[in-house]
């Protein structure tokens, strides 16, 4: 027999994450983390110092307080993105008693997306969700990231043709309209706890 769960802390909650492009996550729950994208927003600047630093004669002083300069600008970014991750994973685990979140194919993303999958960092920022949710006691359950989590309706049926560039779709069965990364976020949720369950032989009773 399955023995319950229970998640007891002030405002805790079950939450599944899907990581996205447009926006940072989506949350199960409906709220959305936009991408803060660290690097592009410095792009220009640090074009201008790269720029600055080619131009100057190897070997000398100006030369290396230029590498110092674009040095400086790369440790600024990755402060910041750090961070961002930091505080956001803990407000997360502060929150929440389990997250469910998609074992993501770094790789592959980069190679659809290139810099853009570097720059929003998703590895760093899960090891540290998993890092900070030792502290909060908080279970981190990672689904297959061969599950469709944004294709598949309540109702079982699977949109096998949704592309990419798709953002809303209907379902062919019960008519249900679905967002994209909201839907994938609850499906991701809903196999999360399922897999956890079925690995330790218990219940989850959320306190929502």
């Amino acid at each position: 027999d399955f023995k319950p769960v229970r998640f007891e802390r002030v405002g805790d909650s079950t939450i599944g994450m899907d990581f996205g492009l447009k926006s940072y996550l989506t949350l199960s729950n409906g709220k959305e983390i936009k991408s803060p994208e660290f690097f592009k927003q410095n792009l220009k600047e640090l074009k201008k110092a790269n720029k600055e630093f080619s131009k100057k004669k190897k070997g000398s002083n100006n030369r290396k307080k230029s590498l110092k300069e674009l040095q400086r600008l790369h440790i600024n970014i990755s402060n910041k993105r750090n961070d961002f991750e930091w505080k956001l994973a803990h407000e997360l685990c502060k929150n929440n008693s389990f997250i469910a979140i998609e074992d993501l194919n770094i790789e592959a993303m980069k190679k659809l997306w290139g810099r853009k999958i570097s720059d929003l960092s998703f590895s760093s920022f899960v090891l540290k969700l998993e890092q900070v949710a030792l502290k909060y006691n908080t279970t981190v359950q990672k689904v297959d990231r061969y599950y469709a989590s944004s294709k598949t309706c309540s109702c079982g049926v699977k949109n096998k043709e949704l592309k990419l560039s798709e953002r809303e779709w209907v379902c062919s069965s019960c008519g249900t309209v679905h967002q994209r990364d909201l839907l994938a976020s609850n499906n991701i949720l809903s196999e999360g706890i399922r897999l956890y369950c079925t690995k330790h032989k218990t219940d989850i009773v959320s306190a929502v």
